[in-house]
């Protein structure tokens, strides 16, 4: 294997670790074949297991993140979610682009069929978004789904999202959704 991937950050939740998703990951993405990479933790190194399907359906943007990667700019948050016992990838999450000027972010995730109906999207997209919201200069975050997807519907509703909106799309009738961050304490 090569050298292993040395994650900027790792987000730990009880079942999922959520780091950036590797340079790797992202070129083999596109190959639609099953494959293992390395990541190097505090602990040490693991072999992480990344199936075919991964990472899921309607995240056709990585391509664009690998290739601002490739160019050295600054790229979206993205992250791999790995499940921590079977050290396999479960999903993937990230924003669509860098934080606007009002320092909002998207955030979109998918979870592989296998994995799905466990509540891992909701765990490790609770964490993720918690995370965002103390990034320096991000004060919200956004999502969408179709109001006929109640799975997302209810990932967004257990993660403290809040509907901003319904309207039509050429998809159907879609919500938009915000979490905000907490405000500060007074002092």
């Amino acid at each position: 294997m090569s050298t292993p991937a040395e994650p900027d950050f790792v987000i730990v939740t009880e079942r999922t670790l959520i780091v950036p998703t590797p340079t790797a990951a992202l070129e083999r993405s596109a190959m639609l074949e099953e494959f293992d990479f390395d990541l190097r933790l505090e602990s040490g190194v693991v072999p992480v297991r990344v199936s075919a399907g991964w990472p899921g359906d309607g995240l056709e943007g990585l391509p664009d993140v690998l290739a601002l990667r490739h160019r050295g700019e600054l790229e979206p948050w993205n992250a791999m979610v790995i499940d921590r016992v079977d050290l396999e990838a479960v999903g993937q999450i990230g924003c669509t682009a860098l934080p606007d000027a009002d320092g909002l972010v998207e955030v979109r995730y998918a979870t592989l069929p296998a994995w799905r109906d466990r509540g891992y999207a909701t765990e490790a997209g609770g964490a993720f978004v918690d995370w965002l919201l103390r990034r320096p200069g991000v004060q919200a975050v956004m999502a969408q789904c179709l109001v006929t997807n109640a799975p997302s519907v209810r990932v967004l509703e257990k993660t403290g999202f809040e509907v901003l909106e319904e309207r039509e799309d050429e998809e159907g009738r879609l919500l938009r959704w915000i979490k905000r961050r907490p405000a500060a304490p007074e002092a």
